[in-house]
Parts: structure tokens; C-alpha cells; sequence
């Protein structure tokens, strides 16, 4: 006989491992319009193929009694001619619903640091 969830008693622990949210992030970044990729946090060196890892940080606080709250900093490299403002925004927005609708975290804080405007290649 199935229960009810109203009924059903939470018996273990949910652990989201910090590469999920860091997937998470990248994959909104990777997604969101205008954005060609992530730069690293050290000027003259472009992750966008290389290592994602150096521009893209996301830090987990444990809380008592409630959700881990999220801060994520992420550089970026922003395509030439689209509204910078809109575009940081609209990753913001991505980046805190993918984490947030993806693990029931609260995202605190979404750092967007512009590292470079480009042309992109034409995708």
C-alpha cells in the first residue's frame, strides 16, 4: 500500500556534491544569450576552451535548519554589439534559477565580472 508523501518520513540525507552547482552555473552561462564563454580570473589567460574551472567560483554556507546558501562569481567574455547590463542580468537570473529549481539551494549572491567584449565566430 502506498503512503501519501504528506505521511511519508524523511529516513536519509540529500549530499549535492559542489561540482553539480559548479555544472549547474556553467551550463547557464554556457546558455545564456550573448555570453561567448568564461574568462579566466587572471587577465591575458581566455578559458573558453582551456579550463572553465579558473573563472567560475561558487562558494556553499551550510545553515542550521535550512537549505545551503550559494554565492557564485563567474567572468565572462560578452559577444561585441549585444546590451552588456541586459546580458549580465539575464545570467544572473539563469544561473540563480538553474540552481536554485535544480537543488533546492538559495542562491545569495551571482558575481558577473565582464573580462572582454568579442566578436564571436558566428554560431
Amino acid at each position: 500500500m502506498d503512503t501519501p508523501m504528506s505521511e511519508q518520513k524523511n529516513t536519509g540525507t540529500i549530499a549535492i556534491k559542489p561540482q553539480v552547482l559548479f555544472t549547474l552555473a556553467l551550463n547557464a552561462a554556457k546558455n545564456t544569450y550573448g555570453v561567448i564563454g568564461i574568462a579566466s580570473r587572471y587577465t591575458g589567460y581566455d578559458t573558453t576552451i582551456r579550463d572553465p574551472h579558473r573563472g567560475l567560483e561558487i562558494k556553499i554556507t551550510p545553515r542550521e535548519g535550512q537549505a545551503p546558501s550559494v554565492a557564485v562569481d563567474i567572468h565572462v567574455i560578452i559577444e561585441y554589439g549585444v546590451r552588456i547590463p541586459s546580458v549580465v542580468s539575464s545570467l544572473q537570473h539563469q544561473i540563480s534559477y538553474g540552481i536554485e529549481h535544480g537543488t533546492g539551494y538559495s542562491v545569495e549572491d551571482v558575481k558577473v565580472h565582464v573580462a572582454s567584449v568579442r566578436v564571436s565566430n558566428g554560431k
